[in-house]
């Protein structure tokens, strides 16, 4: 997710770019009846061309889920409660289905 050290530190241009496609994504999914004051539910189900840590990629992408919600609050993604519910390589067509459930 990240090159360099220290101050050097920053986040690669492709996890940016993937990033920025999530939240575009989630504001135009997003129904007009969302209103998500409280704890979220994150469901995901991982297609993927190669396996991975699903952990770090859960982490990009409820960020973007965050800045497509709530661009002004940072902290929002502490809401999300994630559920990593399937995972399977070997995709060519690698992709990631989310679901988002308010409490």
């Amino acid at each position: 997710m990240y090159e360099g050290w220290g101050r050097n530190r920053h986040k690669k241009e492709q996890v940016e770019t993937y990033q920025n496609e999530v939240t575009l994504l989630v504001r135009e999914a997003r129904p007009s009846f969302w209103r998500p004051d409280g704890q979220i539910i994150v469901e995901y189900e991982f297609y993927l061309f190669r396996d991975i840590d699903c952990t770090n990629a859960i982490k990009v992408i409820e960020d973007a889920i965050a800045t497509a919600l709530r661009p002004e609050d940072k902290l929002y993604d502490r809401r999300f409660l994630p559920r990593a519910m399937f995972k399977e390589a070997g995709h060519r067509d690698a992709h990631v289905r989310i679901t988002l459930e308010d409490l």
